[in-house]
């Protein structure tokens, strides 16, 4: 990583002028920014970058994105997967479109967000969830974007998830956050993100989600993605409370990530599971 904490990796044969077969994924959390640009044809994964510790969006992200000159290529496909506290899932008997609105005052601190209210369904869920995006992440799209694919934090995480039975707990890390999603018996129960400075945060965060939920950690299995390698103080503290704790890889079967070949294999887990995503 350089000196403002982001790397990219391109692949010697990418050519730009030929961008238009590549697809975008982008993912954008509360202090973090990474994409890929993906051959449609190869199905391979020719740029990534990766910016960590960006929280102030509001006066950064349209000059990073305007700065990026991979990012003004033109694109078969955009999709962008954003933070977003205003996320709410409706199971499916009872989801109507003609009563979006009703579910309009279980959204909050609205002068930060997007009146726009998006929908999203995952074949192997149970429910849809409707989603606001933050309003600096909307405008942004709209500049650069406008016909990109939508989607909330957890849509990557359900869309490469398998069935199993009882709890899950599945937590993807950036340099300063973590995401954690609960699943029982394949179906999502619970979904936030943290911002943490250190191991003791992250303890404290983590047991109070299991202190709420009135579960047990113990019977529970961890998957972990993200910014976080072995040993860590955060993989110690899993360890410690969870039976099982094992790396959500990225799965090669679904895109060529050998340009990807000197870091973790959990490192983009959540990025490039956008690709699952419709």
């Amino acid at each position: 990583m350089n000196n403002n904490n982001s790397i990219l990796l391109v692949d010697p044969n990418f050519d730009p002028n030929a961008a238009i077969q590549c697809n975008l994924l982008l993912k954008i959390t509360a202090d973090s920014l990474c994409y890929v640009i993906v051959n449609t044809q190869n199905k391979r994964i020719e740029v990534l970058y990766d910016r960590q510790n960006f929280q102030d969006h509001k006066h950064e992200l349209l000059g990073l994105l305007h700065a990026d000159p991979y990012l003004r290529l033109s694109f078969n496909s955009v999709k962008v997967c954003s933070y977003t506290i205003n996320a709410i899932s409706i199971p499916n008997d009872f989801y109507n479109d003609g009563l979006l609105d009703t579910y309009a005052p279980y959204f909050t601190e609205l002068e930060h967000y997007s009146s726009n209210v998006n929908t999203i369904s995952i074949p192997s869920q149970q429910h849809k969830t409707i989603f606001l995006f933050p309003q600096v992440i909307e405008d942004a799209m709209n500049k650069y974007w406008p016909e990109a694919k939508k989607f909330e934090q957890t849509a990557p995480f359900l869309s490469n998830s398998k069935y199993q039975p009882g709890f899950q707990l599945i937590i993807d890390f950036t340099a300063g956050s973590f995401f954690a999603m609960l699943n029982s018996n394949g179906e999502l129960i619970f979904q936030n993100f943290f911002l943490t400075e250190d191991a003791e945060e992250f303890t404290y965060y983590l047991l109070l989600i299991f202190k709420q939920l009135q579960l047990d950690p113990s019977q529970i299995d961890v998957l972990i993605s993200g910014i976080i390698n072995e040993g860590d103080l955060q993989q110690q503290v899993l360890q410690k409370y969870f039976k099982s704790v094992i790396w959500n890889t990225a799965s090669a079967e679904v895109l060529d990530n050998s340009i990807l070949e000197d870091m973790p294999a959990h490192y983009y887990t959540s990025l490039l599971a956008l690709q699952l995503c419709e």
